[in-house]
């Protein structure tokens, strides 16, 4: 394993090292940019923040086993820097310049950290951890792959923005050789305004991968004719790639293409819930194959695959399975939520939570989540947050419906949720509602995966 030597920032940083620490610096053996992040042997990036500065978490990330600390503010352990941020993403920049192998940026409006985990899987690649997705993170990330000194390895980077210009940073950046674009909904819209908006951002990576481009079913339709130029399409359906989707079975039949121009066939016995895995699933096994993965290999690494948390997550707790969907929110992962929610033990009911971020699309959306939640035929729904309030409006068709301002106020009635049968808890993830599910799983009996 390499380590960040003095040499090799000095090489790096050049006329943007203006000090070192007292008594000099030892080799790192990572990077982070969060104290709370920090392994033994890092070294801590202290960056400026909207409401503070990283350096004042130094003491902090150096109680951590941090080697030493790089910053633009003067600290007794920090190589002293005139931009820390510009020096994290020179070092993230020569970093990913080592590379040889694939790298591969996934993005999309969501799916894109499951997409993201089963294309590590089927590559058996190094992949960025968690959702993190900035630039200054993903630098880090860069860094600490080089340092493992597998050049050669593929490396999976998810992709995410929510206001314009951050794509082409990200580009910049990570250079990626190949492009997955999982979808394209309302989502971050305060940020960027439009769908099209989103669908020209996001797009940018389909322009800036080298290699290989491809494109999930939902977001195809909203991309022009230049933006798909050289792209394939990946949809379940007939014709390849495609496939079947048993969510019953929890089984994808899946089609890839092959580089001969033919087709192979594969089943995947999919590692998580809903259409939404199986399209992530075909999506990481075509770009395998493509990168030279067997398919039956790919198949057998997604199926082994562990997804993230908070994700259409599914716990037994007694009587009750517990649909874990609080990590974030959208119409079109509602609607996937409710296509899970159909398929498990009545009776049904949902905890809903505010989807944010949608700017001026926000009532209409949520007047549509409380049309569906009563389409749904949901015996019980508690709506959750101001923006909830429409849906709870709309919600009509079911009789026991509630409305409460925000997570505490449903944690004090939480004895009032069911204990059998099914439910779902999904909202955007600044509203909390992981933490009525951490609550449910302490309350209930113990929890094992159905």
């Amino acid at each position: 394993m390499r380590r960040l030597d003095l040499n090799t920032l000095r090489a790096v940083l050049g006329d943007q090292l203006l000090a070192l620490p007292e008594g000099g610096i030892g080799d790192a053996s990572g990077l982070a940019v969060h104290s709370d992040h920090v392994r033994p042997g890092d070294a801590f990036v202290a960056l400026a923040g909207a409401s503070g500065h990283g350096i004042e978490h130094a003491a902090a990330a150096l109680a951590a086993g941090a080697a030493f600390v790089i910053s633009d503010r003067p600290h007794p352990r920090a190589l002293l820097v005139h931009d820390a941020a510009l020096a994290l993403a020179w070092l993230g920049g020569y970093a990913r310049a080592q590379r040889h192998g694939p790298v591969v940026g996934v993005t999309g409006s969501v799916g894109k950290t499951t997409t993201k985990t089963l294309l590590g899987a089927a590559l058996a690649a190094r992949t960025s951890p968690g959702n993190i997705n900035t630039p200054p993170a993903l630098a880090g990330v860069l860094v600490d792959a080089w340092l493992l000194d597998q050049p050669e390895r593929p490396l999976v980077i998810e992709l995410g923005i929510d206001r314009r210009g951050e794509m082409r940073r990200l580009l910049d950046l990570v250079r990626p050789s190949h492009g997955v674009l999982t979808a394209i909904a309302a989502a971050h819209l305060a940020g960027l305004g439009s769908i099209g908006q989103v669908a020209r951002e996001k797009a940018k990576l389909l322009v800036g991968a080298t290699q290989g481009r491809y494109v999930g079913e939902s977001a195809w339709d909203h991309l022009s004719a230049a933006q798909r130029d050289g792209a394939l399409r990946v949809a379940l359906g007939p014709g390849a790639p495609g496939g079947h989707f048993d969510p019953a079975r929890r089984l994808l039949e899946a089609v890839v293409r092959r580089h001969d121009g033919g087709s192979a066939r594969v089943a995947i016995a999919l590692p998580g819930l809903g259409a939404p895995v199986a399209q992530a699933a075909l999506l990481a096994l075509q770009v395998a194959v493509d990168l030279g993965v067997d398919p039956a290999v790919a198949a057998r690494r997604i199926e082994r695959a562990q997804l993230e948390p908070r994700r259409l997550q599914a716990h037994l707790v007694g009587a009750l399975t517990l649909l874990d969907d609080a990590y974030n929110a959208s119409p079109i992962s509602a609607r996937a939520a409710f296509d899970v929610l159909a398929q498990l033990p009545p009776p049904r009911a949902a905890v809903l939570g505010d989807m944010r971020e949608l700017a001026a699309l926000s009532r209409s959306a949520h007047v549509d989540l409380g049309h569906l939640a009563a389409a749904a035929g949901l015996e019980r729904v508690w709506f959750v947050g101001p923006e909830s309030r429409s849906a709870y409006e709309a919600a009509v068709g079911v009789a026991d419906r509630h409305h409460l301002d925000d997570v505490e106020a449903l944690l004090a009635v939480r004895h009032t949720l069911p204990r059998h049968g099914s439910l779902l808890v999904k909202g955007s993830r600044s509203i909390g509602l992981d933490r009525l599910v951490d609550a449910l799983l302490t309350d209930l009996p113990q929890a094992v995966a159905p």
